[in-house]
């Protein structure tokens, strides 16, 4: 039993040890624990989180926290984009593609929806302006260039 409170005593004069020692400076004949290249010049205000106070029986006591000065705004302006281009008008007929592609199936889904009766007329030219609305644009992806073999800039996608 004596063993253990001696075990407990010796660390409790250990950390009133460390804890006493933990702002002060190292000495001048210690070698530091870091490369000398990582030692910096900082106010002491700044790097000390808290002072520390022994009462009359020894014992550490925090008296005060001070938080870290908040670091200052930053000066530099940030990149604001230019406006972007105006879109590309569509052509007619890639106007037309685009709504045979949607319309003609939201047509049929709205129809089915409701409970109309749909006339075989209007399913045909749904399907045909949905076919027709795909073939189109896909018609439409062709390269407007051809590659040349003189110009190789790479792949072509």
């Amino acid at each position: 039993m004596d063993r253990a409170e001696g075990a407990e005593g010796d660390e409790d004069a250990q950390w009133r040890d460390l804890v006493a020692r933990f702002d002060a400076p190292a000495g001048a004949g210690e070698a530091s624990p870091w490369p000398d290249r990582e030692d910096t010049q900082a106010d002491p205000a700044q790097v000390t989180l808290f002072q520390t106070e022994t009462t009359t029986t020894g014992t550490p006591v925090v008296s005060s926290f001070r938080a870290a000065p908040a670091p200052a705004p930053e000066t530099e302006e940030h990149f604001v984009p230019p406006p972007p281009p105006p879109l590309p008008r569509l052509e007619p007929l890639t106007k037309a593609a685009w709504a045979g592609l949607f319309g003609g199936p939201a047509y049929l889904l709205l129809a089915t929806a409701l409970r109309w009766e749909i006339p075989g007329v209007a399913v045909f030219l749904a399907i045909a302006a949905f076919v027709g609305g795909v073939a189109l644009l896909v018609l439409k992806l062709t390269d407007s260039d051809p590659p040349s073999d003189e110009d190789d800039d790479g792949a072509i996608v």
